[in-house]
């Protein structure tokens, strides 16, 4: 009887041991968005400087679109500004030779400076943080026009024809955007979460500051998607929150601005921004379209001090960050 007690007892045990073992690996990513790029995107040797002067002699400019598999950012960019027949993707084609890149690819390309580096490695060299990225070039092979992350059509039209234009040659594109004339399409929501607060200098928790402006197309989802997104909270409850007024404010560094300086200081070209102190120094900064699961990690990188450990992006953490998570049996949705 007490054999069988103890072999019961084991089975039981091992079991346990197992069914944990297992549910502890059934993390999944989920949201992931399989795209396919364009047909009218150039075939190219990915000789960078030979595809610029080709592009230059046809009165074009040219573009590289960085991006890699199962991107639901890229998927959504590629989608709204190359593949949907719209304004922006006939201005594209008319205007730009483009190609594709893959940040995690393995492809060899002759880079400006003659450097032969795979695709991953260039990503690396240029410092890229996320995908999509576009580099646009102009004749003189610099790049004019970099863009971080997803822009709907309305935000990217406007960038594309500063390129064709060649605005570059008079401003920057952060100054141009500035004085675009653009619709006023969005009304300032109010949140539990932000303060009214002028003095940002002598907090002792990490600080947020958003910016936003009355022609905002992705502020309503900011709003509607993002901060009312459970995780997103949570981590934000770690944080004092103020949104950029019209008055002069003193940062976390202990530079007293005015908000006009500052956004021009900052040359930001995307709203809602949202920029992340800690300890009186400038930490992160989100100056694209991150769904809520990205959103609150950059969130917790900069409020756990997680940026001790990864100094040099966000990214390294987040790698990390994932496989935990993963392994901890978490699902983690990237998408919407």
């Amino acid at each position: 009887m007490k054999n069988r007690l103890k072999r019961i007892i084991i089975f039981l045990l091992t079991t346990l041991f197992f069914t944990t073992n297992l549910s502890a690996k059934e993390g999944k990513v989920l949201g992931a968005s399989n795209h396919e790029v364009p047909k009218w995107f150039k075939d190219s040797f990915l000789e960078i400087s030979d595809d610029i002067e080709e592009a230059t002699e046809n009165d074009k400019h040219f573009m590289i679109f960085l991006d890699f598999e199962g991107c639901p950012y890229c998927a959504k960019m590629l989608k709204e500004n190359f593949v949907d027949d719209n304004k922006t993707s006939k201005f594209i084609k008319e205007n730009f030779d483009v190609i594709e890149l893959n940040v995690k690819g393995s492809k060899e390309v002759t880079w400006i400076d003659g450097d032969i580096l795979t695709e991953k490695e260039l990503t690396e060299k240029l410092k890229i943080q996320y995908s999509p990225t576009v580099l646009i070039f102009g004749e003189n092979k610099n790049i004019v026009a970099k863009v971080n992350g997803y822009r709907n059509p309305a935000d990217f039209q406007n960038i594309v024809e500063y390129v064709q234009a060649k605005i570059y040659h008079k401003m920057d594109l952060a100054t141009y955007l500035s004085k675009v004339d653009k619709k006023e399409i969005y009304s300032f929501k109010e949140n539990k979460m932000f303060k009214s607060l002028d003095d940002l200098s002598n907090l002792k928790t990490p600080v947020a500051v958003i910016i936003e402006d009355k022609s905002c197309v992705q502020c309503e989802h900011f709003h509607d998607k993002v901060l009312t997104n459970k995780d997103v909270k949570e981590e934000f409850s770690k944080y004092t929150v103020v949104r950029l007024s019209s008055k002069e404010i003193i940062l976390p560094t202990g530079e007293k601005i005015s908000p006009k300086n500052f956004v021009e200081k900052i040359n930001l070209d995307y709203r809602p921004a949202v920029l992340l102190y800690d300890d009186g120094k400038l930490i992160s900064t989100i100056d694209a379209l991150l769904f809520s699961f990205h959103f609150k990690e950059v969130l917790r990188y900069v409020s756990g001090k997680h940026y001790v450990q990864y100094p040099n992006s966000y990214l390294d953490y987040l790698r990390v960050r994932q496989d935990e998570l993963l392994k901890q049996g978490v699902d983690i949705n990237v998408a919407e």
